[in-house]
């Protein structure tokens, strides 16, 4: 590695803390300087990596760049059209026949378990939750919030769904695409109850986003004796659609200085990919280094939160995950 790479590896755990320096498009150049150069990922022949929110952002950038990996890549979004259209400009652009289309609404059980059952393939090698959403007033979806429903119950019914296809490789990653946001919130069950009146979608996106690393640490240990590697990561100040529409303020006054989706999928596609990202389960990443997910004391959960968060997920999905697991009728 060179000198200016190990003065940033050396360097880091102060910068990382520091959003104005780390999370925006210069963050990642100057974090890039130290990656390992060594480490170039395994070949993604034969592996199946199924992405959500895959029609664009930073679902779209990790699509295509794992199958120009040589992975076989199914993109699960919920728009018909949008999501033909960015199968193919992946098929096109990365020149792989293995580019597949799913229509999924995450934030929908049913729309799980339909795709699912249908599902073809019998092994599933890297698994991106990376759907998102945020919305300003309270949304129900079959009774659940849906900003909860998207990022925290869609992914773990998914991921329990899937658990026998995922048990078959020899090297599963399933990642969850969280936010530095999180850093601003405390894992709060009780916000899924909160009245129209009183909710706060920028809130209750963080604490999605703070649920999924907890579960992510929580499933991993779980499953620590299987072939699955669970992580979460924050991708930095990404310009997508999403943070556009929801925080158009934020965005403008950003937008010079945000990651391209491309910058924002890399950790993401490193986790999937790299030998690296499997040596840590349940870590939480940013830009391929292990981050700490608390960077003050009170957003720590409780010490039973983890159990409390997975046992509500089971109960409301009727997915059970476990190292012999079973499932719910």
């Amino acid at each position: 590695m060179s000198a200016v790479g190990s003065i940033v590896r050396a360097v880091r755990p102060v910068t990382d803390r520091l959003p104005f320096c780390a999370y925006n498009r210069m963050g990642f150049a100057l974090n890039r300087a130290g990656f390992d150069p060594d480490d170039r990922g395994l070949d993604g022949a034969g592996r199946v990596a199924v992405v959500t929110g895959a029609s664009a952002g930073i679902g779209r950038a990790t699509s295509l760049a794992l199958a120009r990996r040589g992975f076989e890549v199914w993109m699960l979004c919920r728009d018909a059209a949008r999501g033909a259209e960015a199968q193919d400009a992946v098929a096109r652009e990365s020149g792989s026949a293995r580019v597949h289309l799913g229509l999924v609404d995450v934030s929908d059980l049913a729309s799980i378990r339909r795709f699912v059952a249908g599902f073809p393939a019998r092994r599933v090698d890297a698994l991106i939750h990376n759907a998102g959403v945020l919305v300003h007033d309270r949304q129900l979806v079959a009774g659940v919030e849906l900003t909860f429903a998207t990022h925290v119950l869609g992914p773990y019914a998914m991921t329990g769904l899937l658990l026998d296809r995922l048990m078959r490789s020899s090297d599963a990653r399933v990642v969850f695409v969280a936010s530095g946001g999180l850093y601003l919130q405390r894992l709060d069950l009780s916000l899924l109850d909160v009245p129209a009146s009183r909710f706060d979608g920028v809130r209750a996106y963080a604490n999605a986003k703070r649920a999924q690393v907890v579960l992510a640490r929580a499933l991993a240990d779980r499953l620590r004796d299987t072939p699955i590697t669970f992580a979460s990561m924050h991708p930095g100040w990404v310009d997508t659609g999403t943070l556009r529409t929801a925080l158009p303020r934020f965005h403008g006054l950003m937008r010079p200085l945000l990651r391209t989706p491309e910058q924002g999928a890399d950790t993401v596609v490193w986790l999937a990919s790299s030998r690296a990202g499997a040596a840590s389960p349940g870590a939480f990443w940013f830009d391929r280094r292990v981050a700490p997910p608390h960077l003050v004391p009170w957003t720590r959960e409780a010490q039973g939160a983890p159990g409390d968060l997975v046992a509500l997920c089971e109960s409301l999905s009727g997915v059970a995950i476990e190292a012999t697991h079973r499932r719910a009728a």
